[in-house]
């Protein structure tokens, strides 16, 4: 893995970040990236990406700034608990956190920047620090610093902290459903629900009324997800969120069949190269764009 990262790492280096861009784009979706006159979903991505013009993209891309956005958008009632937010390990008040609760880095994704506590029990405070730490210096070796390989340049410029908010569990024990909706200019086309993300991925995509899609996004199909029972409610908040963006991605939490959470906002699923089966809806997203 170690030899990977540098190999990527030294061949944007050397092709810079737009041909290496065309290169992994074309080796994920099967096609070549037209940068200059992009008409599919994926080809806009990647131009999001390059152009690095984005507006507010370092704030929604930021999981502690962003909260503040979706405060003055749709309300906080719509926001997970927040405990604490730190810039170092030694600012933990490690006393006042709850039995359970999730450590994130702000800026990033994945098991790097995640330590999930389910009973806190069981970990020492020094235990505690020592993750944040990690995830706050994570950034300090090049091969770790992902956006140098995604091109997601925002990333780059959001200043490192840890976020401590409430671990989302419904009365059933299991982590509920990740809804993403898909809003074009502030009105949500499609929605996607993943089932289990960590062993045998696969992905359910839906209309506005939760009539079944026969496309594939990236992968395999997954089983029939029950229509939310707030739906309506959650598609009014993606498109609040999503209303002053040409596209964005809003994923939302249903728990218990009572309460909306806000996940975060997307502004590049999958980096921009994931493969449509049929190919011909990457261009039905793209014409939506």
């Amino acid at each position: 893995m170690k030899a990977k990262l540098i190999y990527r790492l030294v061949t944007r280096s050397i092709l810079g970040p737009i041909v290496y861009e065309k290169i992994q784009f074309r080796r994920h979706t099967g096609y070549w990236c037209d940068l200059k006159s992009p008409k599919t979903f994926n080809e806009k991505i990647c131009c999001r990406k390059v152009s690095r013009d984005m507006k507010d993209a370092v704030m929604l891309q930021d999981k502690v700034a962003v909260r503040e956005y979706v405060k003055k958008t749709v309300g906080d009632e719509y926001l997970s608990k927040c405990f604490q937010v730190l810039e170092e390990p030694e600012d933990l008040d490690y006393n006042a956190l709850p039995d359970s609760f999730v450590v994130k880095g702000n800026d990033g994704c994945g098991p790097e920047s995640l330590l999930i506590v389910n009973d806190k029990k069981k970990f020492t405070e020094k235990e505690i620090r020592e993750n944040i730490s990690r995830i706050l210096r994570r950034h300090d070796n090049p091969l770790k610093r992902f956006y140098l390989y995604s091109n997601e340049w925002w990333y780059g410029m959001i200043k490192p902290k840890v976020i401590i908010e409430e671990h989302l569990l419904p009365g059933t024990g299991n982590v509920p459903l990740d809804y993403k909706f898909f809003v074009f200019h502030g009105k949500v086309q499609y929605i996607q629900v993943d089932f289990g993300r960590f062993v045998n991925h696969t992905r359910s995509l839906y209309d506005t009324e939760w009539r079944r899609q026969d496309f594939k996004l990236g992968y395999p199909v997954g089983p029939d997800a029950a229509r939310p029972t707030r739906l309506e409610e959650m598609i009014r908040i993606a498109e609040k969120l999503g209303s002053n963006y040409d596209f964005v991605r809003v994923d939302l939490y249903q728990v218990d069949d009572e309460r909306i959470v806000f996940g975060e906002i997307t502004i590049a699923p999958s980096l921009g190269h994931a493969r449509f089966e049929p190919v011909s809806w990457d261009r039905v997203f793209g014409d939506l764009w």
